[in-house]
């Protein structure tokens, strides 16, 4: 089942589907430049003096076999294990609803 979001309208007014946003978000999680973006200022490195929305810490504890497939599960995505997990929370919420 493909997902599409119909409610955000870039400013070229191309319809920005949910497909397109976790493609570009798994390409910026293996620090490449997703396919047909273009840099339009200058690159500046590091973190965003603050977030655009606030973060929590969400700590849990796992068995060391869960923890590993984990880390592994995100090596192979080549993602860091914070993100692969994040990803995971995501999805399942997103099919919740």
């Amino acid at each position: 089942m493909k997902k599409v979001h119909t409610g955000i309208v870039a400013e070229n007014g191309q319809t920005v589907t949910e497909d397109m946003i976790a493609k570009w978000a798994e390409a910026l999680d293996k620090d490449k430049w997703p396919s047909g973006w273009k840099n339009v200022g200058d690159i500046v490195e590091g973190k965003l003096p603050y977030a655009t929305t606030s973060t929590e810490t969400l700590s849990i504890k796992i068995s060391k076999p869960v923890k590993m497939a984990l880390d592994r599960s995100a090596k192979e995505e080549g993602v860091t294990t914070s993100a692969y997990v994040r990803s995971l929370l995501i999805d399942a919420l997103v099919s919740m609803s």
